[in-house]
């Protein structure tokens, strides 16, 4: 008798494959969706510090206008 296991591993390697590629495929999703998130959120403090810029800027502006 040998004691060296057989080199087909029959079904269960492609199941365990495909398992793994769907863990994976979840996990690309969540990053995917995560990474949205983030995007959306760092332009809407894009937006708001263009803004809140503009509105500086305006307000220097008319003050040194008042000055001249």
């Amino acid at each position: 008798m040998s004691k060296v296991a057989p080199a087909g591993g029959g079904a269960a390697p492609a199941l365990g494959n495909m398992a793994n590629e769907g863990a994976g495929a979840a996990a690309f999703q969540s990053q995917i969706a995560a990474l949205t998130a983030m995007s959306a959120e760092a332009t809407e403090r894009s937006v708001m510090l263009r803004t809140v810029t503009t509105n500086l800027q305006t307000v220097k502006k008319v003050a040194d206008e008042r000055v001249q």
